[in-house]
């Protein structure tokens, strides 16, 4: 699928894939650990895949012939069938700050409600100041921390827990 976001005048393809070649540009940039390294490898069918897992995307955001983000979908097994979670979302550093994690977002926001979910759920460290205005921007609210919301389905209990209403947003 490509996407023309005119705004920009830059043309981003996503790409929904399973192949963990076109994840290694990404996580020799991104910081999100050795953890999602191993949930990337996982759910690409290297390994022994989670399986608390119902449900799950991933997809590769590219600019013209460029990896440059990562986003995901996945539910849990024991969780609210209405409610998924965003998974990995990331963008690699040079592309950051000029709209293109908001496209994202927003794609990520509509393949969730094209898949019948109501609700979009993220968690993110409390110290990750950038990922917190970005999904405040988004317009996800916060729910609070995993330890009071949901301690079994995040890392790190002191992870802030956000919310978005999908049906909401399409409503209007």
């Amino acid at each position: 699928m490509q996407i023309n976001n005119q705004t920009l005048g830059n043309f981003i393809t996503i790409i929904q894939t399973k192949d963990i070649q076109n994840f290694i540009p990404l996580l020799k940039e991104l910081e999100f650990g050795d953890k999602f390294s191993l949930s990337v490898l996982r759910w690409c069918g290297i390994k022994e895949r989670q399986k608390t897992l119902a449900f799950w995307q991933v997809y590769l955001a590219t600019l013209e012939t460029e990896t440059i983000g990562v986003m995901g979908l996945y539910q849990m097994v024991n969780s609210s069938p209405n409610i998924v979670w965003v998974g990995w979302f990331g963008l690699r550093p040079k592309y950051r700050q000029q709209g293109l994690g908001t496209v994202m977002m927003n794609l990520l926001k509509k393949y969730a409600l094209e898949f019948g979910f109501k609700q979009l759920w993220v968690f993110t460290n409390t110290n990750n100041f950038a990922a917190l205005s970005f999904y405040e921007k988004a317009g996800f609210i916060k729910l609070g921390s995993a330890e009071e919301i949901c301690p079994d389905k995040t890392y790190k209990l002191s992870d802030i827990i956000f919310k978005y209403e999908l049906e909401e947003a399409h409503e209007q």
